[in-house]
């Protein structure tokens, strides 16, 4: 069972089913497996040397505050879902096997598999099998994957930055890190994605791609 919301079409009160149904199945898996170890745990026990019921009764308790705990961290990451929406974030891709990739697809996620970490906007979130997702650029991540949440620029954001390095001469790496460039710094933009452009000459340049601000 897989719950989902969209960025574009989802409302407060969707939301808020989207919200209420994943805990209603979160809480139905909680039960039956906690009701499945119990039966084993009582089952497996020898008939010769029985356990003894107090010891069996914490252990049930042990697990009962396991499942109570993880349950809650689900709770909060739905909450933390709903909050990332539209956000500007930093995900890591999974390193997982091809059959472990299947498995996901099967399920009706969009698996990004590698080492590397990818930046976008969060489009949706969904829940499957207790776990919450992020959708980035069309495809499914953990939400323990994300690494980062991009802060918005504003417009006092920009006027800071053009006060600062308009007219200096500033020296910055291109796409490869090993190709430079330097210039005079002639305005600051913000691009699509509310990041900040550097105009030197006639190259736009990230503003995180500066190495060096010069007189």
């Amino acid at each position: 069972m897989s719950t989902t919301t969209s960025a574009t079409s989802a409302t407060s009160s969707a939301a808020t089913k989207s919200l209420t149904a994943a805990e209603d199945s979160s809480k139905a898996f909680r039960n039956a497996d906690f009701l499945k170890i119990m039966l084993a745990e009582v089952t497996s026990q020898s008939p010769f040397d029985p356990q003894d019921t107090g010891k069996l009764v914490e252990n049930m308790q042990k697990l009962q505050e396991l499942a109570n705990t993880t349950y809650q961290k689900f709770r909060a990451d739905i909450q933390w879902g709903q909050d990332l929406m539209g956000k500007q974030v930093s995900v890591q891709q999974m390193p997982i096997s091809p059959a472990e990739k299947e498995a996901l697809v099967n399920k009706g996620l969009a698996p990004d598999v590698g080492y590397q970490q990818v930046s976008g906007k969060v489009e949706s979130f969904r829940v499957v099998d207790q776990a919450v997702y992020v959708t980035v650029g069309g495809k499914d991540y953990p939400i323990d994957n994300l690494k980062q949440i991009v802060p918005q620029q504003t417009s006092t954001d920009l006027a800071g930055v053009a006060d600062r390095l308009i007219g200096k001469q500033v020296v910055f790496h291109r796409d490869a890190i090993t190709d430079t460039g330097n210039g005079k710094v002639t305005s600051v933009a913000l691009d699509n994605k509310g990041g900040l452009l550097i105009e030197v000459g006639k190259e736009s340049i990230p503003y995180e791609n500066l190495i060096q601000i010069g007189i």
